[in-house]
């Protein structure tokens, strides 16, 4: 069963502590909660354009809007590309205290994901989420799981990064602790 609060209170949750993120920013935190740090918020999430797709995260933020747990607004970044930057109205504590529990509980993965990943840009979001995505593919799968065979995977989904960047953001995940890939 889908607990909305507990949905609301964590895209609730990531907004107050880092403000002014995009939608795609915090699509890619609760995919890597959910899956590295076993989150237990119950999204599905699909390989697409910019990485991991949830449409129900897509569906939670626009929820959270509606009962003005934060707001929305359209802005247009240096690269001239349009976008959506989020961030907390006086009513955020309200959604948040709806899924205290819940929070309190996960608030240590919360900071962490938002410490570890909160500087990256949605492009570096996008290549981080995709090799954890195909990560995860070939821990399922029992395949093997080098730094090199991830790479490759990652580089036929995601062909406008290189392999080098590729494999230096398999390097970077690795020294973070996010999961151990052979080399």
């Amino acid at each position: 069963m889908i607990d909305i609060n507990k949905r609301m209170s964590l895209i609730s949750e990531i907004v107050k502590q880092k403000p002014s993120l995009g939608k795609t920013a915090i699509m890619k935190f609760i995919y890597i909660l959910q899956q590295v740090y076993k989150v237990p918020i119950g999204y599905d999430y699909e390989i697409y354009t910019y990485g991991p797709y949830s449409a129900g995260v897509t569906e939670d933020i626009q929820l959270a809007v509606n009962f003005n747990a934060i707001s929305m607004d359209t802005v247009t970044f240096p690269s001239g590309h349009m976008g959506y930057e989020l961030k907390p109205t006086e009513f955020i504590d309200c959604i948040i205290d709806k899924g205290q529990d819940f929070i309190s509980t996960h608030r240590d993965s919360i900071s962490e994901v938002i410490s570890k990943f909160g500087d990256k840009t949605v492009k570096e979001l996008e290549l981080s989420s995709t090799i954890i995505y195909v990560y995860n593919m070939y821990l399922y799968n029992e395949w093997g799981n080098s730094i090199d065979e991830i790479s490759e995977s990652v580089r036929k989904i995601k062909p406008h990064f290189s392999i080098d960047v590729i494999k230096d953001e398999c390097n970077n995940l690795n020294k973070l602790g996010i999961f151990e890939m052979s080399t």
